[in-house]
């Protein structure tokens, strides 16, 4: 009998490294959490396996794409967004760039209680979406997986549950509005292709990319493009604007020598106290700190 396929396993074995950070799942009754931090990669296969992954894309590429068993999924994930797979799907990645998340890793047995084997069987994965909650349980896990403290096993069990029973919810919500979609736009909206778009973007951040342009752009209507770019990318698009001007310049302040004004002006920021109003609320700290820090950010 061939055994069966753990997560970790299987993504070490895809991406032909291992993790940053991981814990011993054993003393965690199987759950297993880790982080990545992949260099460069066009993108990769992850083979079916036993666990209930739940991953946190936490920085580097924007435009990470996932196909479940052979079928491309029309979102593309950006940092910040939560992905779920059930147990036994093939997942193949295309991702374009380096990548950084976090994944924690749940044996099916833990997982059939709460979901139930047929509603397992039945749910595909669940790409590239927003979720507070989901996330702090996450950075709950995985900080307990950096320091481990007493009695970590019904802590982290219980964390583990209540993130399950959330997620069974939450699927089920996303599900209704779904079956109501149809009604709503008539079931023959035209689906927009946002790679273009996100390429534009990236090489575009010193424009002032408001909506009506790339709503022009893209040839639709302000409310059709970004209605599709929040369902495709997860966010608004002002947000996602941002959030790249945000990224660019980390790398910019850590591998160059541009001066805090020639960065703001560069990306498309107003003035050099725009940019640093708006640096220090998404990064947590001034331009200038993280640069003279090296560019590193605190543990999340």
């Amino acid at each position: 009998m061939t055994e069966t396929l753990r997560a970790l396993d299987a993504f070490s074995q895809a991406v032909q490294c291992p993790p940053v950070l991981a814990n011993d799942a054993e003393d965690w009754g199987g759950i297993a959490v880790c982080e990545w931090d992949l260099p460069w990669l066009d993108g990769f296969e992850l083979a079916e396996n036993d666990d209930f992954i739940i991953a946190y894309h936490s920085a580097g590429s924007r435009s990470v794409r996932a196909a479940c068993d052979g079928a491309w999924i029309d979102k593309y994930s950006t940092p910040g967004l939560i992905s779920v797979i059930p147990p036994g799907r093939r997942i193949d990645y295309r991702i374009q760039g380096a990548v950084c998340f976090s994944s924690v890793h749940i044996p099916r047995r833990m997982v059939s209680p709460v979901w139930g084997e047929q509603g397992l069987a039945q749910r595909g994965i669940r790409f590239a979406f927003q979720d507070a909650y989901t996330q702090a349980c996450m950075t709950t896990l995985v900080d307990e997986a950096r320091t481990p403290r007493h009695r970590s096993l019904p802590y982290v069990q219980a964390v583990t549950r209540a993130l399950l029973l959330h997620l069974v919810r939450n699927f089920e919500s996303q599900d209704s509005a779904r079956a109501a979609l149809p009604a709503l736009t008539g079931g023959h909206e035209r689906r927009i292709d946002f790679g273009p778009i996100l390429d534009f973007i990236d090489s575009h951040l010193a424009w002032s990319l408001n909506l009506d342009d790339l709503a022009d752009r893209a040839g639709a209507s302000r409310a059709h493009f970004s209605r599709q770019f929040r369902d495709a990318v997860g966010i608004a698009p002002h947000r996602y604007v941002t959030l790249r001007r945000v990224e660019r310049a980390k790398e910019l302040l850590a591998h160059s020598a541009l001066s805090l004004a020639e960065i703001a002006n560069d990306l498309g920021f107003s003035s050099q106290s725009h940019f640093t109003q708006v640096f220090h609320a998404l990064a947590g700290k001034t331009p200038k700190l993280y640069r003279q820090q090296g560019g590193a950010t605190p543990a999340a």
